[in-house]
């Protein structure tokens, strides 16, 4: 007979002794650990289930041994009693009495052996049932100690993880530590630079009054009695558009030649700002007088000065350059002012003529002061790169306007911010109705212009139309508007008085980009506007029909600005030159 689990455990526990002894330290050792472990949790507890069922069935075996006995017995006697019952009028013995009553005791031997069957039955569908429950257990173990490795590995990983964060955390203390350095480092080389350059200003504004200075020498020396010559001028009465521009530059010569005394110039330039006059009406140009390469890689934004002896162009090569224009068509380069980190796409100069501002895609707005080229402010705020900037409020005041969807309105003298108004919508350029009021009109991505109250940061009027602006000017009285749509190609032609467009202006051909800025010459007669391939179209305002220009320009036009005086216009052509233009009379 096989021995039992619990006495096999009995008989090999001197040999895992001595295996201990012998192994002890080694992982032999461990293993035989494993399996005695093993041995105790998933052997011995079901030891005494074994043993009662091998009991149980031992017990069956013997129960059947009976029962196939007492059927033979049980056979015979219903044989025996066949042949009594055959005769009934036979008289029992007390043999056969007594057969009757192992007969019936056997009836109920069979009864008690199903009974037994059934426990058989129970108990071995028990034993299944706990044969399955210790796979399970088996299986529930190999996870768990499964888990537990897996465990370790993860609190491993977390201990190194953690060194690591507090490693980083170190060197990124190290590095804003590293930064900051930097930081006051750039800070201190960008004031150095600025030094650098408006001490660079002053050099060549020097060298540019030495050379001033000769120059005015040597015209006194060849014509001794400049003011007979200015009095036969004047005595002309209305005279070309040329001439009168020949005497305005002598005027602005003179007032230069007076050396430090500034407020004079000032209040010279302020009194002609105030009496401002025109040679007469706006001419149509047709020709192109002068051709100039002004930058180094593309223009994007073009201001005549108030007076007309100055214009500033600014470009993708981060320079604004200052050109007088006295003498048109001939210009000259009087000085670049540097500052700005990106290119400059919007310049404005003051009804003095003392600054210039510009906004560049840096997100930052520049004041410069245009006599000594340095740099008067910088205005900080926007989030995204300036579309548009303007002078308003006798230039006491500036209004930009950001791809940030906001406008920005600042003190010049102060420096400061003193409102930011959510527009909903990229602004890309802006008019003043009035240089003394608050009024502000500004055109929008979304279509849209919008009319403003520099107190308030709520439109008070909206007009919708149908493409996105590009660009918007108001003409010299202030009682008309126009707008360039990129969508439609199209000018609008707007009546302030009536708040809706009276005209619109389109052509075959016309294709307007993201950066055409459309103007009025200066009596409001014609209304020019750049295009992409390269054409300029002109409308008359009066007859709202379009004028013919000669094509000249080999890429795109981004702007146009008339001349104060109304004798000419400058076209800007992307691949860095502008044009000069006029009429073959001029």
């Amino acid at each position: 007979m096989n021995e039992s689990p619990s006495e096999n455990i009995e008989l090999q526990k001197p040999k895992l002794q001595t295996w201990e002894l012998v192994y002890s330290g080694t992982w032999s050792a461990v293993y035989v650990k494993q399996l005695q472990h093993r041995n105790a949790t998933e052997t011995d507890p079901f030891s005494d289930t074994f043993e009662s069922f091998a009991h149980l069935y031992s017990q069956l075996e013997q129960y059947r041994g009976k029962v196939k006995k007492l059927d033979y017995e049980n056979m015979l006697r219903q044989e025996e009693i066949k042949s009594i019952v055959s005769d009934p009028g036979r008289q029992f013995t007390d043999s056969e009495k007594r057969i009757l009553s192992l007969q019936e005791e056997n009836i109920s031997l069979m009864r008690q052996n199903d009974g037994t069957q059934k426990e058989i039955l129970r108990m071995a569908l028990k034993v299944k049932d706990l044969a399955k429950k210790e796979i399970q257990i088996m299986n529930l173990e190999q996870r768990c100690m499964k888990l537990d490795q897996e465990n370790s590995i993860l609190k491993d990983e977390l201990t190194t993880l953690q060194l690591m964060y507090k490693k980083s955390e170190e060197e990124n203390k190290k590095l804003k530590g590293e930064n900051n350095l930097m930081l006051e480092k750039i800070l201190v080389h960008k004031k150095e630079e600025v030094d650098i350059i408006n001490l660079k200003n002053e050099t060549m504004k020097m060298i540019r009054d030495h050379q001033m200075f000769y120059e005015l020498e040597n015209a006194r020396k060849e014509d001794p009695s400049p003011e007979q010559s200015q009095g036969g001028s004047a005595q002309g009465g209305q005279a070309a558009g040329g001439r009168n521009m020949g005497i305005f530059a002598r005027m602005f010569r003179k007032s230069e030649s007076d050396g430090d005394d500034t407020e004079a110039r000032s209040n010279t330039i302020s009194s002609l700002s105030r009496t401002r006059m025109y040679s007469g009406p706006s001419i149509k140009p047709t020709t192109v007088v002068n051709k100039v390469d002004a930058h180094s890689n593309e223009i994007y934004s073009l201001a005549f000065s108030y007076q007309g002896t100055l214009f500033a162009t600014g470009g993708a090569d981060k320079t604004i350059k200052l050109w007088r224009s006295s003498n048109l068509p001939q210009v000259e380069s009087v000085s670049t002012l540097v500052g700005c980190n990106a290119g400059v796409m919007s310049i404005d100069i003051d009804e003095r003529d003392q600054y210039l501002i510009a906004g560049s895609n840096d997100s930052a707005v520049r004041i410069w002061q245009i006599a000594g080229g340095q740099i008067r402010s910088t205005l900080m705020g926007h989030d995204n790169k300036i579309l548009t900037v303007k002078f308003y409020n006798h230039s006491q005041r500036a209004v930009s306007g950001s791809h940030d969807r906001t406008l920005r309105l600042w003190d010049v003298r102060t420096s400061k911010n003193m409102r930011t108004i959510f527009a909903r919508s990229s602004c890309n350029d802006l008019a003043v109705l009035s240089d003394s009021g608050t009024s502000i009109v500004s055109g929008h991505f979304d279509k849209r212009l919008r009319f403003w109250d520099d107190r308030q940061d709520t439109s008070s009027y909206e007009m919708l139309m149908d493409g996105r602006i590009t660009s918007i000017d108001l003409s010299s009285c202030g009682k008309y508007l126009v707008c360039s749509c990129k969508d439609t190609s199209a000018i609008k032609f707007i009546d302030l008085k009536l708040n809706q467009a009276i005209a619109t202006f389109t052509a075959d051909g016309l294709r307007i980009g993201e950066q055409t800025r459309c103007s009025f010459s200066p009596d409001g007669q014609y209304v020019a506007v750049g295009s992409t391939d390269g054409h300029i179209y002109l409308w008359n305002t009066r007859t709202l029909k379009r004028e013919d220009i000669p094509k000249s320009h080999n890429s795109m036009v981004p702007a146009i600005r008339w001349h104060p005086f109304g004798q000419a216009f400058i076209s800007l052509e992307k691949s860095k030159r502008f044009f000069v233009w006029s009429n073959t009379d001029l």
